[in-house]
């Protein structure tokens, strides 16, 4: 099978807009140079897509069905109303030959699945709407038309830009992973499916009951009891009698949780430590289904996938992620009931594994270091001895698992999920939800008053003045963002004089009188966005645009600096005024 990878020039980027009795699509190449667009007429399509890629956001849903059917030549107000069924979930035939490959930049972006215009709004652009209502029961005029045309422009370059940034992450990977595959129909399935059928064509056989043992002969091998036994009883009871809760236990001066996902612990009282050690476990969920021949007959097959990825993981990227999709996608489908893989009792037989594998590993080491954080498939901790390096390899030896080392100068935690750390290369390191977006604005997921991240971490690791971070960062109000959206469970955004504004807009908090936005609920009520302004200065055009001098002298910073101070204070436990 010839590669199902595509050159950038064979790309056509495009955007439909639909109303009553108009309609039109426009197609731009990679370098955002318009190369067709076309209203009500849509003879030349064909033509013009021939032998090319289409690329879209939300396509598979909505554009290649529109598509589709404007190239069988049908009218506006026939489109209208196919354009009507689909947005209210009606299936809807769209298939025509004359359609060429299309690719999706909305697949698999994040679990959020953010609205284009939430993706503009999050980069930083413009995310004005269009005036143009979309239900207007007549032609649109001249200058109507116009406009709906520049923000269909506009939303085509922003697709450009997302499969840009994707390409390399997740299109290439995908692409690879197909042409392993050699089924170019699945092009179109999402990367969890594909690695499925990369090592299984068939459901595998399920198991009647946990095993963590490799003999499939023996379920109830002396070796289930005998891994079991390394948990305390309680634990034990737990994992064999239900399929969901937790067990938290008290040992090494950690509250430990024991449950039905990883390990976690942290210490009691270490929250600001110095010099400590990670040890990781390296591909720990695909090394422990080898371990239990988890996979069957597909096992081999899973196992040469990994030793393939050691191979090439820095010589080929691309092969590498692709390799890692299957490798990682594992565990998850081992508890989607739609997959080939599904079977409840592998999921929980590696992850029981797992939580027991990491716990021995930390009353080995509990001996002559101090455990400070435990989190799925790693334990931070503190020593002054080297002995940790003879329990390191007696564990890997016994668990047939491999750990890796890494060290932080300084590492600080608030719980278990929630910690900043600084690595002797001077890397920052953070992880949870005060600190998440420290490092690069976030795109595809929540790219709101990043500041706040910034400002929490420099102080937590180097003790600089928050109110120094607010002022020296103000030449980049991307920073100081935030992006407020009334989902269709609400009726809508609306300010306390009643004025209704779009769904997904920007503000930023002012020391002027302003408005405060709020979502106003289907029954008439009132729900407050959460951690807002009172006074909120909205801005939804493109940031590029916005009076730096104007922003410096209105925008709010004693909202930001509360804000930090109070998350200092009750979660880290760390502010010092």
């Amino acid at each position: 099978m010839e590669s199902v990878a595509v050159k950038d020039e064979d790309l056509l980027f495009y955007d439909i807009e639909v109303f009553k009795h108009n309609s039109f699509v426009v197609f731009k190449d990679i370098n955002k140079k318009e190369v067709g667009l076309f209203h009500n007429d849509f003879n030349g399509i064909s033509e013009l897509i021939k032998n090319k890629v289409l690329v879209g956001y939300n396509n598979y849903f909505y554009d290649d069905k529109i598509l589709g059917n404007m190239l069988n030549g049908y009218t506006p107000e026939r489109i209208k109303k196919i354009n009507d069924e689909i947005i209210a979930g009606h299936k809807h035939a769209y298939k025509n030959k004359l359609l060429p490959k299309t690719l999706d930049c909305f697949q698999q972006i994040d679990v959020s699945m953010p609205s284009l215009k939430r993706v503009e709004g999050n980069a930083g652009k413009m995310i004005l709407e269009s005036s143009v209502d979309f239900t207007i029961d007549r032609a649109l005029t001249p200058k109507e038309l116009q406009e709906a045309i520049d923000y269909c422009r506009y939303d085509v370059d922003t697709t450009i830009d997302i499969y840009k940034r994707r390409k390399k992450s997740y299109f290439m990977p995908k692409w690879s992973l197909v042409d392993r595959l050699g089924n170019p129909k699945s092009e179109r399935w999402n990367t969890t499916t594909i690695s499925a059928n990369v090592l299984t064509s068939k459901p595998l056989p399920k198991w009647s009951s946990i095993r963590l043992h490799k003999d499939v002969n023996k379920k109830d091998h002396e070796k289930n009891i005998e891994m079991l036994k390394l948990v305390p009883e309680k634990v034990q009871e737990l994992w064999l009698s239900k399929n969901k809760g937790a067990v938290t236990i008290e040992e090494f001066n950690c509250n430990i949780e024991f449950g039905f996902g990883g390990l976690h612990g942290v210490h009691k009282n270490k929250k600001n430590v110095k010099n400590v050690k990670l040890l990781d476990v390296t591909s720990m969920y695909p090394s422990i289904l080898i371990n239990i021949n988890g996979l069957e007959n597909a096992t081999k097959t899973y196992a040469d996938i990994l030793e393939e990825r050691k191979r090439v993981k820095h010589q080929d990227k691309t092969l590498s992620d692709a390799l890692k999709l299957v490798l990682n996608s594992v565990y998850g489908n081992l508890n989607n009931q739609y997959s080939l893989l599904y079977d409840p009792n592998k999921q929980k037989s590696v992850c029981f594994y797992g939580q027991i594998a990491l716990y021995d590993l930390c009353k080995r080491l509990s001996k002559s270091c101090e455990i400070i954080n435990i989190n799925t498939d790693g334990v931070a901790f503190i020593t002054n001895s080297s002995e940790y390096k003879d329990v390191w390899k007696e564990w890997e030896k016994d668990f047939n698992l491999t750990l890796e080392e890494d060290e932080f100068s300084h590492f600080i935690q608030k719980d278990v999920n929630n910690y900043v750390a600084l690595e002797p290369s001077g890397k920052v390191k953070t992880k949870g939800g005060d600190v998440n977006n420290y490092h690069d604005d976030n795109w595809f997921k929540a790219n709101t008053a990043r500041i706040i991240d910034i400002a929490i971490t420099d102080y937590l690791l180097f003790k600089k003045d928050p109110k120094k971070t607010l002022m020296n960062n103000l030449d980049n109000p991307i920073l100081y963002q935030y992006i407020l959206q009334a989902s269709r469970k609400f009726a809508g955004t609306f300010d306390q004089y009643d004025k209704e504004y779009q769904r997904i807009n920007r503000i930023f908090p002012t020391k002027k009188e302003s408005v405060t936005l709020v979502k106003r609920r289907l029954d008439g009520g009132i729900t407050k966005f959460p951690n807002t302004p009172q006074n909120m200065w909205v801005f939804n055009d493109d940031l590029n645009k916005l009076d730096i001098d104007e922003f410096k002298k209105n925008i709010d910073l004693n909202h930001y600096l509360e804000i930090i101070t109070e998350k200092l204070t009750k979660g880290w436990n760390a502010w010092s005024s």
